[in-house]
């Protein structure tokens, strides 16, 4: 099927109507990078009040399909349905009446899209989009109606694989409250175990960064993944390495942390590979196992002290890991370690099935979303 390719531009406004900070009243709710996960799900707005601000911001409705600029790769292209105001680094598009906002905002997600926008970026460490160059995107123009059928199976499909998420998410959670009834929060220690500073009972240890002109984007049998902070949630492999610069290898077994964020200090464990310097590996210390410290790092008070404390630099947080290595912990004994990974055995096999089949619906959702812009959907 042949459809008329057009510019961005042509179809959409890119609006950065700019709001100062004396004009941003009380009650207004306000997004950052920070709020927008990869793939585009909206965290929760922050409600800023008068002076809480200090610079310029855009302001947006929800009519408008928002786009990072800032690190396309991470694809924070999201469709509020609020108005509000957000970060200089969210370019606000207004698409125009022969355009759907939920063709748009799936046309601009899907990989190969994703791929494109970073490759026009500038900047090594922060890479950035200009408008400019995002105003002059081909995208291909069906009649309004198909649009919107195209735009109503890909957020069926897409409803699916976020559904297994949340799924996982849940039995996340219940392995938190086992974790909670059998150990207690480490600050408190109120079973009185051996208490000692976290650095004590967990290495942490940081990532390599392969040069770039060794990134593969096809799997092989003498490759490695490697795995980026994206892939966390995604379970989708972007970028692979010879095996010969596999220099931290990492398997489903071991416990991952998102060094740097935004979202800072995630939580990962089940996948395996080679990783970068935005991750690091948490390795049990003494007799402790890695059920063990995949949970202790997630207690609450202490993923949010983490949280609170990172250090900012160069435009994004980080883990201060000398803070996290101090924070109170405790080494249970180990017939209490083992009841607990008896415990938490059924939770992991489920979390494991519903990994298995959110990588079903990432696949099916990858194929839709391929065959939908070449007009075969």
């Amino acid at each position: 099927m042949s459809w008329q390719s057009v510019k961005l531009k042509e179809v959409a406004s890119i609006e950065r109507n700019g709001i100062g900070p004396d004009a941003i009243t009380s009650g207004t709710q306000y997004l950052g990078l920070e709020h927008i996960e990869s793939g585009g799900k909206i965290l929760g707005a922050e409600t800023v009040k008068a002076g809480d601000l200090a610079s310029t911001k855009f302001r947006f409705s929800n009519c408008h399909v928002l786009f990072g600029k800032l690190r396309p790769y991470l694809a924070k292209i999201a469709k509020p349905d609020f108005e509000g105001i957000c970060s200089t680094d969210i370019v606000p598009i207004m698409p125009g009446p022969d355009l759907d906002r939920s063709f748009l905002t799936h046309f601009l997600r899907q990989p190969s899209m994703v791929e494109f926008a970073n490759s026009q970026s500038t900047g090594a460490n922060l890479p950035r989009l200009s408008p400019k160059a995002l105003a002059e995107f081909e995208l291909p123009l069906p009649p309004l109606n198909e649009q919107k059928r195209i735009a109503a199976i890909l957020d069926q499909a897409d409803e699916l694989r976020r559904k297994r998420q949340r799924a996982i998410d849940r039995l996340n959670q219940l392995g938190q409250a086992i974790f909670h009834d059998m150990f207690g929060d480490p600050a408190t220690n109120p079973r009185g175990f051996e208490a000692l500073p976290l650095g004590d009972a967990v290495e942490f240890i940081g990532g390599s960064q392969p040069a770039k002109s060794y990134f593969l984007h096809e799997d092989g049998p003498d490759r490695v993944r490697f795995v980026q902070i994206r892939d966390f949630r995604s379970d989708k492999y972007q970028t692979w390495v010879p095996k010969s610069l596999a220099k931290r290898p990492f398997t489903e077994d071991d416990v991952m942390i998102g060094r740097y964020g935004p979202p800072v200090f995630q939580i990962f464990k089940g996948l395996s590979g080679t990783y970068n310097v935005a991750l690091m590996k948490a390795k049990p210390k003494l007799n402790l196992t890695s059920d063990f410290v995949f949970y202790l790092l997630q207690e609450p008070r202490l993923h949010s002290f983490v949280v609170a404390n990172s250090e900012r630099t160069a435009g994004q947080s980080g883990v201060n890991l000398d803070l996290l290595e101090k924070y109170p912990a405790y080494a249970p004994p180990a017939d209490l370690l083992r009841e607990f990974s008896d415990r938490i055995a059924d939770v992991d096999n489920q979390v494991r099935a519903y990994r298995e089949a959110k990588m079903a619906a990432e696949r099916l959702f990858a194929s839709l979303q391929h065959r939908a812009f070449e007009g075969e959907l």
